[in-house]
C-alpha cells in the first residue's frame, strides 16, 4: 500500500490534487483489494476472519503519516499511531491476524506533529478507504452481495473556482471552523458527486461508512420508508433495528438492508441527510455571553440542510422472494458488567482559543497519566460527560465496546431518535450535556493506544489522549 499524491477528476473540468492509497495485492485471494469507483478513495479491503495478514506500507508524501486499522483488534504496534511515524520517502511493514467479527471497518491516517495533529488535513486530502470482514457464519445468513452489495464512503468537500480542495484556512472563520469541525458544501459518494446508482426490484445491502472530518448524518429514505438497520461499526445486530430516520457521526458505519420490490422500472429512490438543529447546549456561559460568538451562532452553524446522498434508478424489474432475516447473530457477547464492574469518568472540556481537552488533558505524546492505565483481561465502565456546547463522536481504538447507558440533560436534538446503541461500536457519539457509559474489556495485548473525538479537527486540537493496557 502507498501514500501518495495524486490527480484526479472529481468536478468537471480540470482534475484535483489530492492524497490517496493505491495497493497492490501479492499474495492471497483474488478478492483481497477492489477499486472503489475511479476517483481518490482508497480500494476496498476484504478479509476473512481467521487470516493472518501483511502489509507494507510506502509514504510517497512529504510529511510524516502512518496507517491506522479504525476498528480492528490489533496489537498497538501495527495500530497506525501518531507515536510511531513513517517518514516521507520510507517504508514499513504491519502483520496481524483477523479476529473481529465480520463488519464493515476502514483505515486512514492518524499523524501528529509538532504543530499539531495532521488527522484532518490528510484525511480531508483523501486518505482514507474501506475494509470489510467476513465470516462463515455471516455468509449462511444469505445477505445480498456481489453486485448487491454496495459500499458508500460519505465524505463533504468544498472546492475552489478551479477544482482545487478547499480546507481550513487562515482567515477570520478559520478559528470557528477548526472548534465546530470543517463541513463541505457538497457531499461526495466514494469521491463523486451527485451519486447515482442503478438497481432493480430486489433487496440490496448497503454498508455506509461517514468519512467525513466532522459532518454528522440523518439517514434517511426519501419516499418516507423505514431505514432497516441490520449492523453497526462492529457488525451484524442480533435482530434488524427500523428507524425513521438513522444518525451516523463521523467514523461510524451501518448497515442497512433496502428492499426496492415495491418500486418499478423508471422509478427512483434517494437516501438523504434529512434537515436537523442541534442546539448547542452552554452556549452563552462558554462562549462568552450572547455576542457574535454566543449560542445562537453556534446552533446555526450546527445545524444541517437536507441533503441528497445516492439516487437509486431502478432500471429492472427482478422477481426475489427472499425475505430479511429476523434473527442476524448469534455471537454477540453478553454484556460484561458486574455489580462491582469499576466506573471511570472521562470530562469532555474545551479552553478557549487552546482547543479541547479530556479531564481537563490535551494531547501530549504518549504520555499516560495514571488514571488512564488499565488492566490486561479486565472489564471496565467508561462513561463520557459532555460539558462542552458541540456533540462529540468519541473513539476508543483496539477494541469494539458495547453501550450501557445514555443519560441526557434534555432532548434537545431530533438526532436522538437516530441513534443505534445495540450491538458492537468502537466509536460513539456523545450530545452536550450527555453522559453516556460504555463497556470495555482490554483482551490480548498490552501497551499503549489511544482515544479520542473523531470529529477531526477536535482530536486535531487536542481532544485525543493515549490510555495503557498493563498485565
Amino acid at each position: 500500500m502507498r501514500a501518495h499524491p495524486a490527480k484526479v477528476p472529481i468536478l468537471p473540468g480540470v482534475p484535483s490534487d489530492v492524497w490517496r492509497y493505491t495497493a497492490e495485492r501479492v499474495a492471497g485471494p483474488n478478492e483481497t483489494l477492489t477499486p472503489v469507483g475511479e476517483s481518490y478513495a482508497g480500494p476496498l479491503i476484504r478479509l476473512h476472519r481467521g487470516q493472518r495478514v501483511r502489509v507494507r506500507i510506502d509514504n510517497g508524501l512529504l510529511e510524516d503519516t502512518t496507517v491506522h486499522w479504525h476498528g480492528l483488534h490489533v496489537p498497538p504496534n501495527v495500530d497506525g499511531q501518531p507515536r510511531l511515524p513513517i517518514e516521507p520517502g520510507t517504508s514499513t511493514t504491519v502483520a496481524f491476524d483477523v479476529v473481529d467479527r465480520a463488519g464493515l471497518y476502514w483505515y486512514h491516517p492518524h499523524p501528529h506533529g509538532p504543530d499539531g495533529g495532521r488527522v484532518g488535513p490528510q484525511s480531508y486530502a483523501g486518505l482514507a478507504g474501506p475494509l470489510i470482514i467476513s465470516d462463515d457464519t455471516e455468509r449462511a445468513l444469505g445477505l445480498p452481495d456481489g453486485e448487491r452489495e454496495l459500499v458508500l464512503i460519505l465524505q463533504d468537500r468544498t472546492f475552489t473556482d478551479d477544482n482545487a480542495l478547499q480546507y481550513i484556512g487562515s482567515d477570520m472563520g478559520a478559528m470557528m471552523t477548526r472548534m465546530r469541525g470543517f463541513r463541505g458544501e457538497q457531499v461526495l459518494v466514494n469521491g463523486h458527486p451527485d451519486a447515482r446508482r442503478e438497481v432493480s426490484t430486489q433487496s440490496y445491502r448497503l454498508r455506509l461508512l461517514n468519512g467525513s472530518n466532522s459532518r454528522i448524518y440523518k439517514l434517511a429514505w426519501s419516499g418516507g420508508r423505514a431505514v432497516t438497520v441490520i449492523g453497526t461499526d462492529g457488525g451484524l445486530l442480533a435482530e434488524p433495528e427500523r428507524r425513521r430516520s438513522v444518525t451516523l457521526a463521523p467514523a461510524q458505519r451501518v448497515d442497512l438492508w433496502v428492499d426496492f420490490g415495491d418500486t418499478e422500472p423508471g422509478d427512483s429512490v434517494q437516501l438523504v441527510s434529512e434537515a436537523y438543529q442541534l442546539e448547542m447546549m452552554g452556549g452563552r456561559e462558554m462562549m462568552g455571553g450572547g455576542g457574535m460568538m454566543g449560542r445562537g451562532m453556534m446552533g446555526d452553524m450546527m445545524g444541517s440542510e437536507r441533503l441528497t446522498l445516492v439516487t437509486f434508478d431502478i432500471v429492472a424489474r427482478v422477481n426475489d422472494s427472499r425475505a430479511l432475516p429476523e434473527r442476524l447473530a448469534e455471537d454477540l457477547p453478553t454484556s460484561p458488567v458486574q455489580a462491582d464492574t469499576p466506573v471511570r469518568r472521562f470530562e469532555l472540556g474545551m479552553r478557549m482559543m487552546q482547543g479541547f481537552t479530556i479531564n481537563g488533558r490535551r494531547m501530549e505524546g504518549a504520555t499516560v497519566a495514571d488514571d488512564e492505565i488499565v488492566r490486561l483481561g479486565e472489564t471496565e465502565i467508561w462513561e463520557f460527560v459532555n460539558n462542552t456546547m458541540m456533540p462529540h463522536p468519541m473513539h476508543v481504538h483496539g477494541l469494539q465496546f458495547q453501550v450501557q447507558e445514555r443519560i441526557s440533560a434534555g432532548d434537545r436534538t431530533d438526532l436522538h431518535d437516530g441513534i443505534i446503541d445495540a450491538g458492537l461500536h468502537d466509536t460513539v457519539l456523545v450530545f452536550p450535556e450527555e453522559r453516556v457509559r460504555i463497556a470495555l474489556t482490554f483482551k490480548s495485548f498490552e501497551g499503549l493506544y489511544m482515544y479520542h473525538c473523531h470529529n477531526m479537527e477536535h482530536e486535531d486540537a487536542g481532544m485525543m489522549r493515549y490510555y495503557k493496557v498493563v498485565a
